[in-house]
């Protein structure tokens, strides 16, 4: 028997907002090529959430900070 392709979400819920958390890599991800950087130099991204501010913020490669908003 093949094995069932689950679909997963994460949502933060705040404030009466909402935020799926597994959209925050991609957006960190695509934050990362705007800059003009390659995905292949990612090596590692820590994102630390911080939902009564609204935003994420982000370190790349134990260096690189920047944020995005959640909501």
């Amino acid at each position: 028997m093949a094995a069932v392709k689950v679909k997963e979400q994460t949502i933060l819920q705040f404030a009466g907002k909402s935020a799926e958390i597994g959209d925050l890599n991609a957006k960190v991800r695509q934050a990362w090529k705007d800059a003009g950087n390659k995905v292949g130099d990612l090596k590692t991204i820590d994102i630390y959430v911080k939902p009564e501010e609204g935003m994420a913020y982000y370190v790349i490669n134990g260096e690189t900070e920047g944020k995005i908003e959640l909501f």
